[in-house]
């Protein structure tokens, strides 16, 4: 066989072996946070306090999309409580824009625990360039899905993987599949480029 005709069957053996690694589930890292009090939360600790998966949103006060996506967050919320989902609210503000947080959530009515990471250490950790950015993260802690950008598509799929991840553990069996990777850093390049836009 040429050389010509087995780089194709080379390309594609590569693709399926990178394919199956990517998808393996990541941990959530040991990522800090602080709340509106000043006190210095692990973001662990509020995911061991609850049953069901945690939605994680990184915005920002000055941030129109993300704006635009906390009513949308609202309702998802609203429609996965029975099943446990619980969303927090992670403002990327950096210390001049913080003191400017406390009045947005009163504003706009926020209704999810909401907390600081002025440093954007927890949002870089958890591989967020831009905001908003949402981590969706099961109950045992593994990293379901991470997005970029504000779409309602985002919501089809965190719904899909809500439901397995409660599948699989009524079923006692570990967390779903990760999404791809690669999807994953597809969608951070598209909502870098729209924030650049």
């Amino acid at each position: 066989m040429s050389i010509r005709r087995s780089l194709p069957l080379l390309a594609a053996a590569l693709l399926l072996v990178a394919g199956g690694a990517a998808a393996a589930p990541k941990k959530l890292p040991p990522v800090s946070v602080t709340d509106l009090a000043g006190e210095r939360i692990k973001v662990n600790d509020l995911l061991a306090g609850g049953e069901g998966p945690m939605l994680i949103n990184f915005w920002a006060t000055w941030c129109k999309p993300c704006l635009a996506e906390m009513p949308k967050l609202a309702e998802f919320a609203a429609e996965w409580e029975a099943a446990g989902l619980r969303v927090i609210s992670i403002s990327i503000d950096d210390p001049r824009s913080q003191k400017q947080v406390k009045p947005f959530v009163s504003r706009h009515k926020i209704a999810f625990p909401v907390y600081l990471d002025p440093n954007q250490e927890a949002h870089r950790k958890l591989g967020g360039r831009a905001v908003p950015y949402n981590v969706l993260v099961s109950a045992a802690g593994e990293v379901l899905r991470c997005s970029a950008g504000y779409r309602a598509k985002d919501a089809e799929a965190w719904a899909e993987l809500i439901r397995a991840d409660l599948e699989q553990r009524a079923a006692g069996e570990g967390a779903p599949a990760a999404a791809d990777t690669a999807a994953a850093d597809a969608d951070r390049g598209e909502a870098a480029e729209e924030a650049n836009d």
